[in-house]
């Protein structure tokens, strides 16, 4: 629905709850517009408020009441259930499109004939390799699948880029142990993903929302990164510098091995694929062998058996979930896609489904596995899933 057109029907609802003529589901969908943006709250209550004015303040929207008439018969899409309807909402829709139009409707001018002109709404597409890499001297370079990109640190290193990976290369981080500590960050932003390989060889997966900030070289006895988001690491085995991550408090203590660590809000979750990794927090520790995973919720560390390929496969670009609740998956799905989602009843984010499918189908085909299931339904407007019931 383009822009002018949904700020019509945002318009006619409110006028039909202030006339209680309003059924059920366009109150659930006011409801929604409602809760997207507190300043829909405000526009609201203004609107309310201006339309306990007198009689003058309708004679002087008189020409805005007019165009409004016009122009709604243009666009509307559905029959007017009843002409007596149509009437009492159009003597409201005055005093509130005049002002939510402003901005919007591109045709308000004294030429009738000129072309109408509305905002196209893009197609949602899925994720794919952007980042932007912040070097340590304050440059910012951003990356995606075409970016070739070569560059030499101040001490020699080289850093370029190739199959949508960042890596570094051009001195022996064991024997920089004099070299001042430099770090670099890479950032990947929502509906984007890349992959790094560090000065010491170990690879890095970066997923959606996702962040890593580390030293260009490795210098001391330990080789410590800081997280933030979902990163699969494979680290390159020494065993004279342990490879530490950091995230949300947690240090995570490897030698070489191959592990996924989530870690969008504040629970930490920690799955190992290969090898042995330690977890600290505080005086807190565990010590994982594979296929197990540690989620880190506040209290203590939590262990459980699972299958770990299932957490890796949306580095090979898979999503799978196993009853998994529904605000999970969804929560993924927005920064995959870069979507909001919007629940009509919050007791549907705690549903469990299962599902798998690759990242890069149609975000309507994910959907559409999830409505098969006929416990939920799903509608799209804008950028924004809506959740129903």
């Amino acid at each position: 629905m383009d822009l002018l057109k949904h700020r019509l029907e945002i318009a006619r609802m409110i006028a039909e709850e202030l006339t209680e003529t309003i059924d059920e589901k366009d109150r659930i969908e006011l409801a929604r517009w409602l809760e997207e943006d507190v300043r829909h709250r405000v526009e609201y209550e203004k609107i309310r408020e201006s339309l306990g004015v007198e009689n003058d303040a309708w004679k002087e929207q008189e020409k805005g009441r007019l165009l409004i008439d016009t122009r709604w018969r243009m666009v509307k899409s559905r029959t007017i259930r009843k002409k007596k309807r149509w009437m009492t909402w159009s003597r409201y829709a005055a005093a509130i499109l005049v002002p939510l139009c402003i901005g919007v409707i591109w045709f308000m001018n004294k030429d009738e004939g000129r072309e109408v002109k509305t905002v196209v709404v893009a197609e949602i597409e899925h994720g794919s390799a952007k980042a932007r890499l912040e070097l340590a001297d304050g440059r910012k370079v951003n990356l995606d699948q075409e970016t070739c990109l070569q560059l030499e640190e101040v001490d020699g290193t080289k850093i370029l880029t190739t199959d949508n990976m960042v890596k570094y290369a051009g001195r022996d981080s064991l024997a920089a142990c004099s070299m001042e500590m430099k770090y670099n960050t890479l950032i990947v932003p929502r509906g984007g993903e890349f992959a790094l390989e560090l000065m010491d060889g170990t690879r890095v997966w970066l997923n959606a929302e996702s962040k890593l900030r580390y030293p260009v070289n490795f210098v001391g006895n330990e080789r410590r990164v800081e997280m933030a988001g979902e990163v699969y690491f494979e680290v390159a085995k020494n065993e004279e510098k342990p490879f530490i991550v950091t995230v949300n408090g947690v240090d995570i203590c490897v030698l070489g091995t191959s592990f996924n660590v989530s870690a969008y809000q504040e629970r930490v979750i920690t799955t190992l694929v290969e090898g042995r990794v330690r977890l600290t927090r505080g005086n807190e520790h565990v010590v994982l062998a594979p296929n197990e995973q540690a989620v880190w919720s506040g209290d203590g560390f939590d262990v459980r058996q699972v299958d770990a390929r299932n957490y890796v496969l949306w580095k090979e670009g898979i999503f799978y979930f196993e009853d998994v609740d529904l605000e999970t998956i969804l929560d993924d799905m927005s920064r995959w896609y870069n979507v909001n989602i919007f629940y009509v009843n919050p007791a549907l984010k705690v549903k469990k489904f299962s599902v798998e499918i690759k990242r890069y189908e149609n975000i309507n085909e994910i959907l559409r596995r999830i409505e098969q299931t006929k416990r939920v339904k799903f509608e799209i407007k804008d950028r924004t899933i809506n959740v129903y019931e």
